[in-house]
């Protein structure tokens, strides 16, 4: 099976790659055709290379913002790694009934007022990345981001203070949104992924084993004449006893997002889709709407 580098820029964007540059690397990486490991080399040199270009550009002022309110942080938290437990600490985690909206008529008022100044080095929050592009998708994916504040209130305030300059109290590397255990990975395998999450979070996102993905681009890994690379790393896992089957698509659609250190189970509560139904199903018993119904 070949890759569906369709969904490749969506993934780049969930990353916090810039759309643009996300577009532009994904369109440069499938000249090399569409085998996942041959596309996720080039994808990487081109990420790497329009970062490059971009720094080498002329940064436009940028107007000026309010102070950060006393008491915040002066820098997102994303710039240095923290455990789940000091990040997602008790003061941070709102009661749901300290939400400024009640049902969905009053959240889509609440965000339409919200501001449009963002701070100097603003950074998108994980839990932004999280909800993917439906932070961008308007009113018919405001049934989304309503059950994710209403499941998860504790980011609610936080979502507000970011629209009027103020910077993120909440991670913004990618560090809470990892599935695998790294404890359960051989220890240069889980260092090189603490060191670089994206890189996790893209095998994750192409539901490829991680150990096996890093394997077999560093050439160790060696694999029977005419197996598809690309499907044999989603179908098998690498373990201490040796690589076994596995359905890595299942198991990363039911994980739970865990974090870089392990600890993370239950930082993000998520709503599912009825796969009867087709539509939104909230942990809070939200009333599901035709905004809620799925378009597959």
């Amino acid at each position: 099976m070949m890759l569906d580098i369709s969904q490749a820029t969506s993934l780049l964007q969930s990353l916090g790659v810039k759309g643009s540059t996300a577009s532009k690397a994904v369109a440069q990486a499938a000249t090399g055709g569409t085998d996942a490991l041959n596309f996720l080399k080039q994808l990487q040199s081109s990420l790497e290379q329009l970062s490059a270009a971009n720094s080498a550009r002329p940064v436009p002022a940028v107007p000026a913002v309010p102070a950060v309110p006393a008491g915040q942080h002066e820098a997102p938290t994303g710039n240095v790694f923290k455990s789940t437990e000091q990040t997602f600490s008790s003061e941070k985690c709102a009661p749901a009934e300290a939400l400024p909206f009640k049902n969905l008529q009053e959240f889509q008022s609440w965000e339409k007022g919200l501001g449009c100044t963002f701070a100097p080095g603003y950074k998108a929050p994980d839990y932004i990345k999280m909800m993917g592009l439906s932070i961008q998708g308007g009113d018919q994916d405001a049934i989304k981001r309503y059950a994710f504040f209403k499941n998860n209130p504790q980011f609610a305030a936080d979502y507000e203070a970011i629209h009027s300059g103020s910077l993120s109290n909440f991670p913004s590397d990618g560090s809470t949104l990892i599935r695998s255990d790294l404890s359960a990975m051989p220890e240069e395998t889980a260092a090189f992924f603490k060191k670089n999450p994206g890189a996790l979070r893209m095998a994750e996102g192409f539901n490829m084993d991680p150990t096996l993905y890093k394997m077999r681009l560093d050439g160790e890994l060696d694999l029977p004449l005419d197996t598809n690379s690309s499907e044999w790393l989603t179908t098998h896992k690498w373990t201490p006893n040796g690589i076994v089957s596995n359905e890595n698509r299942l198991f990363f659609a039911q994980a739970e997002y865990i974090g870089l250190d392990g600890k993370g189970a239950g930082t993000y509560r998520q709503g599912q889709y009825d796969s009867v139904t087709g539509r939104l199903v909230g942990f809070d018993d939200i009333e599901p709407t035709n905004a809620g119904k799925s378009s597959a």
